[in-house]
């Protein structure tokens, strides 16, 4: 029993890889991959992230940048599916 708990705590764990992403200028930018509520492209997210330096909360403001250009624009969502098939 005691195995199968210790278990279930690491999963959440897992779930929760980080990503390194180092920008134009030389900084590096430890984040965990965001969950959105689209389909997640790498790229387009860091991008986001690199206009987020100056904010307190990085992370929080390129979600939300995200969220609202790229999972706003159907068609956008369409090529992203298309890449991610391929």
């Amino acid at each position: 029993m005691k195995k199968l708990t210790l278990l279930f705590l690491m999963i959440p764990m897992l779930g929760q890889s980080k990503e390194i992403f180092i920008n134009e200028q030389g900084i590096r930018i430890e984040y965990s991959k965001p969950s959105v509520s689209c389909i997640y492209d790498k790229e387009a997210y860091e991008g986001y992230l690199n206009t987020c330096l100056i904010v307190p909360n990085k992370e929080i403001c390129a979600q939300t940048k995200y969220e609202m250009y790229i999972c706003g624009d159907k068609n956008e969502i369409k090529k992203l599916e298309e890449k991610s098939k391929n």
